[in-house]
């Protein structure tokens, strides 16, 4: 199991579209991905739950990731952010 924190950096926070995005994502996975907040956490793979997160700009979500692939979910999960794709 991988864990890692990661600062939302998008002024809109992570609102439909780069949520969506991760999402399509995560789905690249067989690793269960799984995205927290202080408050709440979401399936890394479900819409709906990682748009209910309501993380703004600022806010640290810590993802954990669980599987064979593990290893390429957590870089291409990095990058995400870190490219601005959010």
């Amino acid at each position: 199991m991988r864990s890692l924190e990661i600062k939302v950096n998008n002024i809109e926070g992570l609102h439909a579209r780069p949520a969506s995005r991760l999402v399509g994502l995560c789905h690249r996975f067989g690793s269960s991905i799984m995205i927290s907040t202080q408050d709440a956490t979401a399936d890394g793979k479900n819409i709906t739950e990682v748009s209910g997160l309501g993380s703004g700009m600022g806010n640290i979500l810590t993802i954990k990731i669980d599987g064979k692939d593990e290893a390429g979910a957590e870089k291409a999960i990095k990058d995400f952010f870190r490219t601005g794709e959010e």
